[in-house]
């Protein structure tokens, strides 16, 4: 048998690699950001509210990989997904919950990316009922909102 390293050109740091279940060779293994560092968070709101859904850590940015948006059908009420530092807001999703109830997924093959210290929020409003789960990851990329705002 035949041992190999795959090694980072420059850095000499070794590469993430698994045995093959079925023939116990090397494989490397591929994950995206979100994939090895990705969390998430689920939040309700029953009344008409703002709920904070995932603060970043101080002085980083989050990055959206997944939204889902879900509910009860309620006249006069829609849900929205906002970044928000406290002065400026991005609307990320929204949904109307007036003829039907809810129902919005996301699987991003890319990223929103927010802007530094942007958390994201839940806003309901009438006699809303609805349910938010994102997906994210915390980034050391932390644009201001003015770059980050120049950039898309």
């Amino acid at each position: 048998m035949l041992y190999t390293r795959w090694l980072a050109r420059g850095t000499e740091e070794e590469f993430h690699w698994r045995p093959s279940p079925s023939t116990k060779e090397p494989v490397l293994i591929i994950m995206t950001p979100a994939q090895a560092h990705g969390h998430f968070k689920t939040v309700t709101n029953t009344t008409a509210g703002t709920t904070i859904i995932v603060q970043p850590r101080p002085g980083l940015t989050v990055w959206v990989t997944d939204v889902l948006i879900t509910g009860e059908k309620q006249a006069g009420s829609d849900a929205i997904v906002q970044f928000t530092d406290g002065v400026q807001t991005e609307i990320i999703a929204q949904a109307f919950q007036v003829t039907v109830p809810p129902s919005l997924s996301g699987n991003l093959q890319t990223y929103f990316r927010g802007w530094k210290d942007a958390r994201i929020e839940l806003i309901t409003s009438g006699t809303a009922d609805a349910v938010a789960t994102i997906g994210y990851i915390h980034s050391t990329d932390s644009p201001t909102y003015s770059e980050w705002d120049a950039e898309r």
